[in-house]
């Protein structure tokens, strides 16, 4: 099982690992499954370079390290890209377990059954260690990064925020050092078992793969009508369809000329359109 390093305070759980990484070598460099967390991190980073942050206690921050090995080697570089699905999946199982009605949107929000999000997730590329004697063919990891609203009675950041306590009652929240080191425990498990499904796999896969059951399984995207704001600028309507290899998003979509093409979006903000409650419950 990794380690969880708990913070009293930081500026970021994510930073704080990579720091650790790129500083450390041999056997006091953090390894797969090690994590740092914290229930106070102030200058915490969303996706597209956002701020992220939350009062003292209002949510949990955890970043894991993951580099999973198979019975043949380590995760192909082929499949890092699948790891913060993976993550996310992992947290939703466990809110779902606990009683919250958890479900994940493409590509990496676990929201409530009413869309409300409850926590995102941030994926960044862990370079291979570089220190005397390392390995030069080692491959790189992956540093997980998440944040759980546990109780946002102090006020919520945005009025699409849920918590915890929004679901269960005072005594049923875990404390959220224990929380982290459930899904610190969950996140480099569910890894495990991708890197070894997918063990001797070289060539990317998509979302239809037996490995990626777990997260098919608490997905509510496919099969939706979405709006995606990508990166460019461009907005793009349709129905997301499914997975591709790596994990991007499969979307059918209308031409001018009333055809219809599929287009496969790496990244963006994703919008379920006609309500946002988790399809069949």
């Amino acid at each position: 099982m990794g380690t969880l390093l708990w913070l009293d305070a930081a500026d970021s759980t994510q930073d704080e690992l990579l720091r650790r990484l790129a500083a450390a070598d041999g056997a006091a460099r953090p390894g797969h499954g090690d994590g740092v967390g914290t229930a106070d991190q102030r200058a915490g980073r969303g996706r597209h370079g956002r701020a992220w942050q939350a009062p003292p206690g209002a949510a949990l921050a955890l970043s894991v390290h993951l580099r999973p090995t198979g019975p043949s080697g380590p995760l192909a570089p082929a499949h890092l890209s699948w790891l913060s699905l993976v993550a996310s999946a992992a947290v939703a199982r466990r809110l779902v377990g606990l009683g919250v009605p958890a479900h994940l949107k493409w590509p990496n929000d676990v929201l409530d059954a009413e869309g409300r999000k409850l926590c995102g997730v941030l994926a960044t590329l862990a370079p291979a260690p570089v220190f005397p004697g390392a390995d030069a063919g080692e491959t790189p990891g992956v540093v997980v990064g998440m944040g759980v609203n546990v109780d946002l009675s102090s006020g919520r950041p945005v009025p699409t925020a849920a918590a915890l306590t929004d679901h269960l009652p005072g005594a049923e929240v875990p404390a959220p050092r224990d929380l982290a080191q459930a899904l610190l425990r969950d996140v480099a498990a569910a890894a495990d078992r991708l890197a070894r499904d997918l063990d001797g796999v070289v060539e990317p896969v998509d979302g239809t793969h037996p490995a990626l059951a777990e997260v098919a399984a608490v997905l509510s995207t496919p099969g939706r009508r979405i709006r995606a704001e990508l990166p460019g600028g461009e907005v793009l309507e349709g129905v997301a369809t499914g997975l591709g290899a790596g994990g991007v998003l499969a979307v059918r979509v209308v031409t001018g000329e009333r055809e219809t093409i599929t287009r496969e979006i790496s990244a963006g903000d994703v919008v379920h359109l006609r309500g946002d409650v988790r399809r069949g419950g």
